[in-house]
């Protein structure tokens, strides 16, 4: 029986098999998915199982209220906070789990999650009131029937992925108008682009609707020349600045990196500058940072290992109006990756939410 069959099989119980219509992601969008934890998630082969036979929707199956999967009151941004702060209790109090934790439920002062410093694949549950971990035994599949679908008499409201979804629409900004098409013009102009700048063609910005988004995920309004960035080449920028590293390119470790630069910030005693930051580089360890700050609306440079910081840039349009001079001069010093910069998901499912 292959792994499909054993979980539908665990959770229907005596309900009729065919009135269960689960959902399931592809498995595009499942690779994106395990984006959003640590590398060692792609090993667990229930939890891929789930993905794919019941991931975007659970076909009445599942009972639970505070599965975080399907919980329609979470938004990635708030999950990965939650994540953020079990990690570092659990850092505190017990040893490092330098694999990385996966959190599914919080129910109470009790928090379930994978510890992928372990090779059972269990479910481990961390209590907040007592400071204590403890192995439940439990596979992915056990965990679903123990803590998900404890009643089996009947089909329940079918519930819906909400864990990936960006952000819940309570956290949005109002949807700002789109720049003129002569404010667009000047912007990609600064770069001189019909004679020196052969990435034009490959430039690729965001939708009104997704900067809101980002807006909202990374904590800084867009605007003025940040908002005419986002717009024209927030996605890929033809060459012009350097490609973000592979081993970042995901929303999830964008949101780690702006963590670790306001960290680093904080201990340059430079508080100011981290309160709005937006991210155009940083190297794969997280150690230096070419980064845009609302605090004077310039563009810093961040080496922790040199002990530096300074303002590279007076603003965004200064940054490109300089590279588009060495360009002119050298040519492109980073070639433009094929791949875009992602910091939204985009589902082939559909919108999750």
């Amino acid at each position: 029986m292959n792994e499909s069959k054993v979980l539908l099989n665990k959770l229907l119980g005596p309900r009729d098999p065919a009135q269960a219509r689960c959902i399931g992601f592809s498995a595009s969008d499942i690779e994106k998915l395990l984006t959003c934890g640590p590398v060692s998630l792609n090993r667990y082969t229930q939890f891929i199982t789930f993905l794919s036979v019941m991931g975007l929707e659970d076909g009445g199956l599942l009972d639970s209220d505070t599965l975080l999967h399907f919980h329609p009151r979470q938004s990635f941004m708030e999950v990965n906070n939650l994540s953020e702060f079990l990690f570092e209790e659990l850092s505190d109090n017990h040893s490092i789990p330098q694999a990385g934790i996966y959190l599914l439920e919080i129910c109470d002062a009790e928090y379930f999650y994978f510890d992928c410093e372990h090779n059972n694949q269990h479910v481990y549950i961390y209590n907040k009131a007592s400071k204590s971990v403890r192995d439940s035994g439990w596979d992915f599949f056990t965990y679903l029937d123990k803590r998900c679908a404890a009643d089996k008499s009947r089909f329940h409201p079918t519930k819906r992925c909400t864990r990936y979804r960006e952000v819940v629409p309570e956290q949005l900004l109002a949807i700002k108008n789109a720049p003129t098409e002569k404010q667009v013009s000047d912007f990609l102009n600064l770069m001189n682009h019909t004679q020196v700048f052969p990435g034009i063609a490959r430039l690729k910005g965001y939708s009104m609707q997704e900067i809101a988004k980002i807006e909202a995920l990374y904590n800084i309004e867009a605007k003025g020349e940040l908002l005419l960035f986002l717009y024209t080449m927030g996605i890929n920028q033809g060459g012009a600045l350097p490609p973000i590293p592979a081993i970042h390119n995901s929303m999830s470790s964008h949101l780690h990196a702006m963590k670790e630069l306001r960290e680093w910030l904080e201990e340059y005693d430079r508080p100011d500058l981290a309160e709005a930051v937006f991210a155009f580089d940083f190297d794969e360890e997280l150690d230096c940072f070419l980064f845009y700050t609302q605090h004077d609306e310039g563009v810093y440079y961040i080496n922790s290992n040199a002990d530096e910081l300074y303002k590279e840039f007076d603003s965004i349009s200064d940054m490109l109006g300089k590279r588009a001079k060495s360009i002119e001069k050298h040519g492109i010093k980073y070639p433009a990756e094929n791949s875009d910069c992602i910091r939204l998901f985009h589902f082939e499912a559909g919108a999750l939410g």
